[in-house]
Parts: C-alpha cells; sequence; structure tokens
C-alpha cells in the first residue's frame, strides 16, 4: 500500500514538469515568430473603421431637379412664419396665435431673442456654440437662435418631444436637446434671479403684497406658501423610492412656493423628493427661514392689529413687527406661518379660517396658471437628472413672472375699496365669503355647488364674539412693538382672530380683486 502511494505521487509530478515545460516551449516559439516577422504583424492588422455621421431626423425634399437634399432650417416652415422681418404680416391674427402657441407675446420673445444673442457673444455664454456666424460641423452655419428659442418654448409651453420639433424646424434632435437644456440653464441663472425674488425692504413690500392682505384683514401678511408636485419620470432606480409619495402613483418631484395674492412668485426651493412633507421643505425656503430667523428684510414690516383693552374693554390698537405668511395645517409651529383653526369653537374662529382659507387660494391658482401655461409642468418631465428638472422648473417660474409684468397683471389691484362690507356685490366674491355675510345676517344660507343638497353650517351663538385680548409671553423691540417671529403659531393667531373679528364688525373689510377689463398683452 506504502508503494502504490509513491508510485502515483511520481506520475503526478512528472506530469506537472510535462505541462510546464511545454508552456515554456510554446512561449518561445511565440516570441521567435514576434522577433523574425515584425512586419507581418502590422501590414496585416486592419485600421479601425471609420466612423460614419449619419443624419438622423432631418427633413428631407426634392428639388427642381429631382434631387433629394436635406431641408435647410431657414427654409422650415417655423422660420417662415415667425422669424422673418415680414412674418408678422403673413396672418391676420398673428399675434394672438403666436402667445398662444408659444406663450411669449412676439415683443417679449424677440427680446428673449436678444438677451440669448447678446449672451452667445460672450467667452463663457451659455450660447456661444450658436453665436451668428459660427460653423457647425461639415462647415455647414449654425442653426438660427431664434429658431432654437422657438423649440424651447414649445417643449415648455405644449410638452412636445425633440422629435416633433425636428419636423416642424428640420433641425436635428440632437442640437434641439443640446440648445434646450443650455436655455434652462441660462433661464434657472439668469433669468430666475432676475424675475423670482422677494421684495428687498418693508418699503417694497407693502406695495407688492401687504396691500391687499391689510384690506382683507391681515395686516403684516407678505404671502402665501405652499408645496407642489410635479412629475418627473425619468429618476434614477436609486432615488426612485424617495420619489414616490403617498399621493401620487408616480415619480415626482416636490417644490416650496410663496407668491403674493397678484400671483407673482416672491421664492421657490429647489426640487426635493416628494416623500418629504411640509415642514421639512419650508426648512429649505430662504424667505420663510429668514422670516422665522429674522434675518429677512421683511422682518422689518410693521403693522397694527385691533384688540381689546383688558381693563376698559374697549377697541385699541396693539404694535407688531414682523411679516408672516398664510398657510395650510402642515407646516410647523412658527409665528411667522398662520394656518386656519381645525376645529372652530365660535363664531369669529369659523369665520376667520374660512377668510383664511379663501385668501391663501393664491397660491393655488398659480400651481394652476403654471401647470396650465407650461405644459411640461403637467405632463411630467422627461429628462435624466434631478438637476435638469429642477432648472426647468426655475425656469418656468421666472418665465409667469415675467409675463405678469407684460400683462400688466402685477399692480394696480383694487384693494383700497371703502364701505359696507354688506354692499359687496356677490358675484365678485368666492361662495366661503358669501357664506360669511349670508351667515352674519342670521339667514339660511341657500347656496349650492356639490350637487348633493344644502349641507349644515354653524350657527353663531351669543356672546362668543366678544372675545377679550389673550394673554401670553410676548418680546417686544425697543419701540414697543410685538416681534411676531418671538411668538407661538397658537398665540399670534388668537390675536389675529380678535383683529378680524373687530375689522369685521365694523365693516373694514374688502376683498382684493384684478382690475376688470384687460387684455393680455399679445404683441
Amino acid at each position: 500500500m506504502v508503494g502504490s502511494g509513491s508510485s502515483r505521487k511520481q506520475r503526478r509530478d512528472q506530469q506537472k514538469a510535462r505541462w510546464k515545460l511545454r508552456r515554456q516551449m510554446m512561449m518561445e516559439a511565440a516570441c521567435l515568430i514576434a522577433k523574425s516577422l515584425p512586419s507581418l504583424v502590422h501590414t496585416n492588422a486592419r485600421p479601425p473603421p471609420k466612423k460614419r455621421r449619419y443624419q438622423h431626423g432631418r427633413v428631407k425634399y426634392k428639388d427642381s431637379a429631382g434631387t433629394l437634399s436635406v431641408l435647410p432650417p431657414t427654409m422650415s416652415p417655423w422660420y417662415i412664419l415667425y422669424c422673418k422681418e415680414e412674418s408678422p404680416n403673413l396672418l391676420p391674427n398673428f399675434h394672438r396665435k403666436f402667445r398662444n402657441r408659444f406663450r411669449l407675446p412676439y415683443s417679449n420673445f424677440l427680446e428673449l431673442v436678444k438677451r440669448c444673442t447678446d449672451d452667445s457673444n460672450k467667452p463663457d455664454g451659455y450660447f456661444k456654440r450658436w453665436r451668428p456666424g459660427n460653423q457647425a460641423a461639415g462647415g455647414k452655419p449654425a442653426a438660427p437662435l431664434e429658431l432654437l428659442v422657438l423649440t424651447s418654448l414649445r417643449y415648455l409651453g405644449r410638452g412636445w418631444t425633440f422629435d416633433d420639433l425636428t419636423e416642424a424646424t428640420a433641425i436635428s434632435e440632437e442640437v434641439i436637446r443640446t440648445f434646450f437644456h443650455q436655455f434652462c440653464s441660462f433661464g434657472a441663472d439668469v433669468l430666475f434671479k432676475e424675475w423670482v425674488r422677494p421684495p428687498t425692504s418693508a418699503e417694497e413690500a407693502m406695495v407688492m403684497c401687504c396691500e391687499e392682505y391689510t384690506a382683507a384683514g391681515f395686516p403684516g401678511c407678505c404671502g402665501s406658501m405652499d408645496a407642489t408636485h410635479v412629475e418627473h419620470s425619468r429618476i434614477s432606480f436609486r432615488n426612485r423610492q424617495a420619489h414616490l409619495s403617498f399621493k401620487l402613483p408616480f415619480p415626482a418631484r416636490a417644490y416650496n412656493l410663496i407668491t403674493n395674492h397678484r400671483r407673482r412668485i416672491f421664492s421657490t426651493t429647489d426640487g426635493h423628493p416628494s416623500r418629504w412633507n411640509d415642514k421639512t421643505l419650508v426648512r429649505y425656503d430662504e424667505l420663510a427661514t429668514g422670516l422665522h430667523d429674522g434675518t429677512s428684510p421683511l422682518c422689518n414690516i410693521e403693522f397694527e392689529l385691533y384688540e381689546y383693552d383688558p381693563s376698559t374693554g374697549r377697541v385699541r390698537k396693539e404694535k407688531y413687527k414682523g411679516g408672516w405668511l398664510l398657510v395650510d395645517n402642515g407646516y410647523l409651529n412658527w409665528g411667522v406661518t398662520i394656518p386656519p383653526i381645525k376645529e372652530a369653537n365660535t363664531t369669529s374662529e369659523w369665520r376667520f379660517s374660512k377668510w383664511l382659507e379663501s385668501m391663501r387660494k393664491d397660491v393655488e391658482c398659480t400651481f394652476g396658471i403654471m401647470k396650465g401655461r407650461w405644459r411640461v409642468l403637467k405632463s411630467g418631465i422627461r429628462v435624466h437628472g434631478t438637476d435638469k428638472g429642477d432648472r426647468i422648473w426655475k425656469t418656468c417660474a421666472a418665465l409667469h413672472n415675467w409675463l405678469l409684468e407684460a400683462d400688466g397683471l402685477d399692480d394696480g389691484w383694487n384693494s383700497d375699496w371703502s364701505g359696507n362690507l354688506g354692499e359687496l356685490n356677490e358675484h365678485n366674491m368666492p361662495n366661503a365669503l358669501q357664506t360669511l355675510l349670508t351667515l352674519n345676517n342670521m339667514s339660511t344660507v341657500n347656496y349650492d355647488t356639490s350637487g348633493m343638497g344644502q349641507g349644515n353650517h354653524p350657527q353663531p351663538h351669543e356672546g362668543d364674539e366678544d372675545v377679550a385680548v389673550h394673554h401670553g409671553r410676548v418680546i417686544r423691540d425697543d419701540t414697543g412693538a410685538i416681534i411676531v417671529r418671538e411668538m407661538s403659531t397658537e398665540q399670534f393667531r388668537r390675536r389675529l382672530v380678535v383683529h378680524f373679528d373687530i375689522a369685521f364688525k365694523r365693516k373694514e373689510l374688502c376683498w382684493p380683486t384684478a382690475r376688470l377689463g384687460r387684455e393680455p398683452n399679445m404683441e
């Protein structure tokens, strides 16, 4: 048994030696062949194939000679209709059709093209690739800049695809895609900083936003705040779970927005996962956190509220300092964020909450205007990368504010109305406000818009309107004004309820409305 084991080991060692010798001989033979025939290795090697460039998606036509040629962008329908000097005279309703198709008036479009052209002449400009006079691949002139601006506006306004734009402009899909991302970068970095900004002083805030809210019974209010979701279908797989919220069946990005009653956007955050709630999003809003921390210039706003003197019971005015915002009940318990009361115990609280909910619809209307005007926010963003989706959102916000100023909707609201509140026309007020007036007159609520029959509304109780001033810990500045941001939501809201109830009984409130008979700018 011992001898057989040793012989088996010897045979295995001999086999390993033969394999090692065979590998060594093959390596030596390969080296000899490579040294003796160096030219054979190089001459027989095939050169790498040349990369062929195909013109994908370009529109072709047959000329008079019957030759199939590529249609240049300067012969495309869009260039002939919108980019030539005589284009406005081609159609009788040119300006109205242009506004409906590209969302911008023709004069604003020309101004936007000029700004893009000026940027292309800069060494570090966003559009230097499409500088007038530059040549693209093959020695051909670059695509017209005004035609590319139209493609970006159509993509944002109606949610077209890049392939659809190729058919209309005869520009390749890749060029349109590249320009679109550059345009959104220009909009997010340049246009956004120019058009989306909060008031820089208390005096400017009184003109831009506080006038309407003061007339409606909310002195010191700077705007309304809420969050919205925008579908983003190209979220990466590793981030998909965070972008699937409990409300939506698709991945989306969440944006926190602050607007005034004229629908002008003051501030908006970058996009965040849609699973984040309002309490988290508000911490990334610079305007809201500035009001809470005391670093915003709007903290210098001074206003007065009605209250009852605890000793005499007479109405007096108390001075306050600091701006605040209208929100829903999903935000943090800050003194600068005032939501409606969930469970109102008195008629004054119920009346205050109903009026606040109606006033806060301005931010909801802003969401509807933006998603209706820029359909890419409604149909969903289809570009890869969350940063690109955020630039699209900021570009749409900047163009929204630009259009408000172009149409004259950013100033001149009728908030200086004076008279009896009961003499307001019912067709100019929301249904919630009509309920307040009807309830104040002790009559039956007689409207129904749901088709489900008349509902039950709380009736006023005797004596519950006589709300005394609520005591609590307050901090005053050097002038004796109470600092709003140092109070809690409940503490400051009780004081607002008292002020609103007194102003309502004195018939000093009015509902801000836009001027009638104004037509949007089409030229």
